[in-house]
This record gives C-alpha cells, structure tokens and sequence, in this order.
C-alpha cells in the first residue's frame, strides 16, 4: 500500500475580494431609488430636474453613505465594515420613520439630519473600534 502525502495550502479568502463594489453601488443605487420615491410620494407635483440640480449634496451624502462601508471591507476592516453597515441600515431606518410619520413636512432637513447623524455616529464608533483594536494589538507584540 502506498501513501502519499501533500502538502495543502490553506489560503484565507479576503474579506469582500472580487467584486465587491458592486454591492456598495447596488446598496447606494437603491437608496437613492427610495430617496425619490419618497420625494414623489412626498410632492407628486415634484420638478425632478430641479430636485436633482439642487440636491446634489443631499444625493452625495447618500451615495457616499452607502458605498463607504464596502470601501472599509475592502481595506480589510471588518469591524469598521459591519459598524458603517449597520449604521447605514439604523440611519435608513430613522429617515424613513421621520419621512412616513410626516415629521419631514415640519422642518424638511430633519430626516436627512438624523439620518447623517446616526450613520456618523455608528461609522465613527466603528472607527474608535477599530483603531483601539489596532492599538491593543501593537501593544501585546
């Protein structure tokens, strides 16, 4: 009987390898869907022209939100990733509330404040986060 041995290389795969902007453009593309679906619910008479020249800032920030925890995952930061993911979700959860509940047609900026703030707040907590462990792990070489 003959045995034969190899040696198997265990490669670990990274972290969102391969394609992975194309979730952080189909994550942004559809928050952007909903960002003037709202709007067209909101004011059906709406110029989308006029909407789209004068919040260009607005769609930016929602672009950027969206795309930038698959940067981070890119970059190997996993824990920033899932911080910036979630918090995306939490802030989209806080905008649509703040939009459905009507609270938007008191002061218009307040669904996209508090969706800035908490998605600031979660991806920021993700980056003390990340950088404490950075440190420990210097720390214990």
């Amino acid at each position: 009987m003959v045995y034969c041995r190899y040696m198997v290389l265990v490669l670990e795969a990274k972290f969102l390898e391969g394609v992975w902007w194309k979730y952080g453009l189909t994550l942004a593309i559809a928050k952007l869907g909903l960002w003037l679906a709202l709007a067209y619910r909101w004011q059906p008479d709406l110029d989308w022209g006029l909407l789209l020249t004068q919040s260009s800032l607005v769609y930016t920030c929602f672009f950027t939100a969206a795309f930038l925890p698959f940067v981070a995952g890119r970059l190997q930061l996993r824990l920033l990733f899932w911080f910036g993911l979630v918090g995306f979700f939490l802030a989209e959860a806080a905008y649509l509330f703040l939009v459905l509940a009507k609270f938007g047609r008191v002061m218009n900026l307040l669904p996209f404040v508090a969706f800035m703030q908490l998605y600031v707040t979660c991806f920021g907590l993700g980056v003390v986060v990340e950088l404490g462990r950075y440190a420990y792990n210097k720390l214990m070489e």
